[in-house]
């Protein structure tokens, strides 16, 4: 089982029901699971499968985890066995729902069976566990390792953009920041790299059209005059050569 966190739909108001049904919808489509695997509490997603590397690769992810479901005469029990020859710990709560007992009570409590279980020292500032509680509901969620997700929005909830690929490193990068916006993308020659990210859209490999917002691949220090009658966009502009050689390896290597 694994939690979600969102970051950036937080801030979508009213329309952030269609934001984050879109992102279960690519959740589910990364994972290849059906819908009822998927539980959305708004304020996180639970995703009830045993691998979910693949969230990697969707955008509007803040982070996920894999996480331990108990009822909260369990937190105490459960917390414990995360313990195996660390020295030191910290226990880390929060609640999304403040139906239960505050984070310092909880941190408190459950510390202190720990310590007293095993006799290991409490240390808050570099602790070698720390074991992080979270209060949904009627459960807690217990977990240690947080994997960060891709940020930005999920795809298709954007418009569409045509990506003029000239340098592929460029090109791919470009099409890596579009999709983050949330835009479904079509590309002017195949980049293998992306098709990685294409989970909420099917990318096509055509002419450009008229009516396409044309995406270019220009970095400030080869930017160039564009004639073109279509509307076009240059996202690589603010970064240096150095940027784009760090991002693209970045996200190569996801």
């Amino acid at each position: 089982m694994y939690l979600v966190t969102i970051g950036e739909i937080f801030l979508k108001g009213k329309n952030r029901n269609y934001f984050q049904r879109k992102l279960v919808s690519n959740i589910q489509s990364a994972l290849n699971v059906k819908r009822n695997k998927i539980k959305d509490l708004r304020n996180r997603i639970i995703v009830f499968v045993e691998n979910a590397d693949n969230l990697k690769y969707v955008f509007g992810i803040n982070s996920y985890f894999k996480v331990l479901e108990c009822d909260f005469n369990e937190m105490n029990e459960n917390a414990l066995s995360f313990i195996r020859n660390q020295k030191s710990f910290r226990i880390s709560a929060q609640r999304i729902n403040k139906n239960y007992k505050s984070s310092k009570e909880i941190e408190k409590e459950v510390g202190a069976f720990i310590h007293d279980a095993e006799n290991i020292k409490v240390d808050l500032k570099n602790p070698e566990i720390n074991i992080r509680i979270e209060i949904i509901g009627n459960k807690a969620y217990l977990y240690t390792k947080i994997n960060e997700g891709l940020g930005g929005l999920p795809v298709g909830v954007s418009g569409d953009v045509f990506i003029d690929v000239n340098d592929e490193v460029k090109s791919a990068l470009t099409a890596f920041l579009m999709m983050k916006r949330g835009c479904r993308v079509s590309l002017s020659k195949d980049l293998s790299l992306i098709h990685k990210f294409e989970h909420g859209l099917k990318i096509n490999i055509r002419e450009k059209n008229k009516e396409d917002v044309v995406v270019k691949d220009y970095a400030f220090e080869n930017l160039k005059e564009d004639n073109s009658e279509n509307f076009t966009l240059k996202p690589l502009v603010g970064y240096s050569e150095d940027n784009i050689k760090e991002l693209y390896n970045k996200i190569k290597d996801l």
